[in-house]
C-alpha cells in the first residue's frame, strides 16, 4: 500500500478511497456450508439446517470469495491482475491509466485522468 501511495503522489495523481460496506456478502460459495437454523425462525421438522450459497460475514471462505467475484468483474472489464501482488489491478488504454489497489473490503483508486477517476 505504501509503494501505490508513493508512486500515485510522485505522479501527482489524484487518490479516491472506497469502502464496499457489505462486501462479504456478494461471494458465491464453491462448496457446500452448511448451518443451523438462525434463532428465531421456526422450522416444521426439528433438526434441520440451512444450505448456504452466498457467504456470509463471519464465514471463513468469505473474504476469498469476495475477493474471486471482484477479481472476475475487473479483469472482465480490461484491468489486468499484478502478478507480484495479486491485489492490485491495472489498466491501460491510450494515454490513460487507472490502478486500483485492493485491500480487505476496501479499494484505493488512483490514475493520470482526473476524468476517469
Amino acid at each position: 500500500m505504501r509503494t501505490f501511495l508513493a508512486v500515485a503522489a510522485a505522479k501527482g495523481w489524484e487518490l479516491h478511497q472506497m469502502d464496499v460496506h457489505n462486501a462479504f456478502l456478494h461471494g458465491e460459495l464453491d462448496e457446500e456450508v452448511y448451518m443451523q437454523m438462525p434463532l428465531g425462525f421456526a422450522s416444521p421438522t426439528p433438526g434441520k439446517v440451512c444450505r448456504l450459497r452466498k457467504s456470509l460475514y463471519g464465514l471463513r471462505q468469505a473474504p476469498k470469495c469476495w475477493f474471486a467475484k471482484l477479481a472476475a468483474a475487473q479483469t472482465s472489464y480490461g484491468f489486468k491482475q499484478s502478478y507480484s501482488d495479486y491485489s492490485l489491478f491495472t489498466y491501460e488504454a491510450q494515454h490513460i491509466q487507472l490502478n486500483v489497489l485492493v485491500y480487505v473490503d476496501g479499494l484505493i483508486i488512483s490514475g493520470n485522468d482526473g476524468m476517469v477517476v
